[in-house]
């Protein structure tokens, strides 16, 4: 799996949300509504796009996720090397 591309759109500064990206794989599969997170406990990570539960007010479920550490960590990387770039170039 090669991501062929990451886009990053801003959040309006609210709590830990940093940017939103969408990936693209291969040039074949896009993820879109990936968030970028920041918190003091955890540093830096990724939220991958979920859904609320039916008939549950605070359940939610990654509607797509890696399936292991090495992808995930792959994914995080190449996210928030596409958010440094483009937090750089904004200045």
């Amino acid at each position: 799996m090669e991501i062929t591309n990451v886009k990053i759109f801003m959040a309006k500064r609210r709590g830990p949300v940093l940017a939103y990206a969408n990936v693209i794989l291969d040039n074949r599969f896009i993820i879109r509504g990936i968030t970028l997170l920041e918190t003091e406990k955890n540093g830096r990570f990724i939220s991958m796009p979920s859904r609320r539960l039916r008939n549950e007010k605070k359940s939610f479920r990654d509607t797509c996720h890696p399936l292991n550490a090495e992808v995930r960590n792959e994914l995080t990387d190449a996210i928030f090397a596409a958010y440094d770039e483009f937090i750089s170039n904004e200045d």
